[in-house]
């Protein structure tokens, strides 16, 4: 695994702390709809009164809980003010036990009676490897162009040598070290807790010697290794972007010289990494989880302060909050304790009906926008060195040029969505862009900051016209001007070029956004 996975985790957790600001709002009464179908409160107003309801309900909880498990269900029915019976199924759900120590399914929590939610785990691996190869893109520019100057030129030719090569390289992938012993396993524990959080069985299972935890975490292993080999070895994979084994890229010495020309050759792919991630993923998870119950709940049976609770979840359980991001909730979220106010107080749930009027609900599904965009000096370097060089006639031109810039967004995750970007400058030739990719960001209070990657084309015209695969790297900030409207300020980093050389230019737009 290459070390931006690091910095994917630490921008996750990053992004995901704006969202326990509010977010854009009409009024105080404004509920926000999530991109999935459902409504989440979100006002002051109504935060103030779940937090005073939910305060006042967790001591009858507690006390309820408590007689239950030491068998005193009298005292529990008298003091439960959610008229809720103290049954198997409430036992069971406030403390889980193993499948086999209850016999009838029936008797199981409504939550663990459904099935493994494939799609939304689907949707956040797919995230996930978006990230990572939209890193492996920009820190690999010059081999994933190498074939002619775009990427998957001569795919099927490429990969069937790449995985013909692989089958010959030994343990090392030529990367450091580290890269296999920690690198490797950050992305496989973060896999396996997108499994976790996706498998009703599992999510709201703490660290203990139980046949039920063992089997959980044996799963999220299973989904892990899955996910590693399509990483390294399958279709969407370091060996078909970065072309490892490739005819272009073919196995290298030690000192980093090709072509190979000793027993000792690296592929770029070794067998660390196919053995590594899923074993060191799920030692790095199992560790967590171990960190989240023996010093993680000392933390919140000691103190009442949220913040200190929140920074100490997130501190001692990185690779959690990252997946926690990716499943649409705050970083310090914890389904074992958290999801249970869900569960328990019906009236004082997180989700509450889309049938509430749509003139009430904060528009969270994409937005527009539209906006004058100006791209700077033009900067060439050769890609080898990264020393500075004179660039062609053409790429001299493509400086100083301003224009429109129109952007689409679709949000298909509470933070995340799919983006398509054009624009058109003008100047010494005319300059237009067709990008796509993925945004992320959350809201903090009336301002959204969001960071995006995209790829795409770049097609320049003066006398002939020359078109160029693109990268496209960016952040930028809505502010909120009305529950519909905001002022847009961002800043691209675009990246063009070939094997030899790179051009970049610095990309400013600013201008309306409209949100739906």
């Amino acid at each position: 695994m290459r070390s931006g996975i690091l910095l994917i985790v630490v921008s996750l957790t990053c992004v995901g702390a704006f969202s326990q600001s509010l977010p854009f709002q009409c009024s105080r009464t404004d509920n926000i709809a999530d991109s999935t179908g459902a409504v989440i409160q979100d006002c002051a107003s109504r935060s103030a009164s779940r937090l005073a309801t939910v305060a006042q309900g967790q001591t009858s909880r507690e006390f309820f809980s408590t007689e239950v498990l030491y068998g005193n269900p009298a005292i529990a029915s008298a003091e439960n003010s959610f008229d809720m019976e103290p049954t198997a199924s409430f036992h069971s759900m406030a403390f889980p036990f193993p499948p086999g120590d209850i016999d009838a399914r029936s008797t199981l929590p409504a939550h663990e009676r459904q099935g493994f939610h494939w799609r939304r785990a689907l949707t956040e691996s797919f995230t996930f490897l978006l990230i990572e190869q939209a890193y492996v893109v920009h820190t690999d520019f010059r081999w994933v162009v190498s074939e002619n100057g775009m990427p998957f030129n001569h795919y099927w030719r490429d990969y069937k040598q790449s995985l013909s090569e692989w089958t010959q390289s030994g343990w090392n992938d030529g990367d450091p070290d580290w890269f296999g012993y920690i690198g490797h396993p950050i992305q496989g524990a973060l896999t396996g807790f997108i499994q976790i959080q996706n498998d009703p069985r599992s999510e709201r299972l703490e660290f203990s010697n139980t046949k039920a935890y063992w089997w959980s975490r044996l799963r999220a292993g299973l989904w892990n290794a899955v996910y590693s080999t399509q990483w390294n070895l399958g279709p969407l994979s370091e060996v078909t972007v970065e072309k490892y084994g490739s005819k272009d890229r073919p196995p290298w010495n030690q000192n980093g010289s090709f072509p190979c020309t000793t027993k000792n050759c690296f592929t770029g792919v070794g067998q660390i990494d196919i053995v590594m991630t899923p074993l060191g993923g799920m030692g790095w998870l199992i560790g967590e989880d171990i960190l989240d119950r023996k010093l993680v709940r000392r933390v919140e049976a000691a103190t009442q302060n949220r913040l200190l609770i929140d920074t100490v979840r997130v501190a001692l359980n990185p690779l959690r909050a990252g997946a926690n991001m990716l499943h649409s909730e705050h970083p310090w979220y914890r389904a074992s304790r958290d999801g249970l106010d869900e569960t328990l107080f019906n009236g004082q749930q997180k989700l509450v009906s889309t049938s509430e009027s749509p003139k009430t609900q904060v528009l969270s599904h994409g937005d527009f926008f539209l906006g004058y965009s100006h791209i700077g000096t033009t900067h060439c370097e050769v890609v080898v060195s990264g020393a500075g060089m004179p660039c062609d006639p053409l790429s001299a031109l493509a400086s100083n040029l301003s224009g429109w810039n129109i952007s689409f967004e679709k949000k298909y995750l509470r933070y995340f969505g799919a983006i398509a970007d054009f624009g058109g400058q003008y100047g010494s030739l005319t300059q237009n862009d067709f990008l796509f990719g993925l945004r992320g960001g959350a809201s903090a209070g009336r301002v959204h900051p969001f960071a995006q990657a995209m790829i795409g084309a770049v097609r320049a015209r003066e006398v002939d016209t020359d078109t160029s695969f693109a990268e496209d790297l960016g952040v930028g900030a809505d502010f909120a001007l009305t529950c519909r409207l905001g002022w847009r300020n961002q800043v691209d980093a675009i990246k063009t070029g070939s094997p030899a050389f790179e051009r970049r230019n610095l990309r400013l737009s600013s201008g309306l956004a409209v949100r739906f």
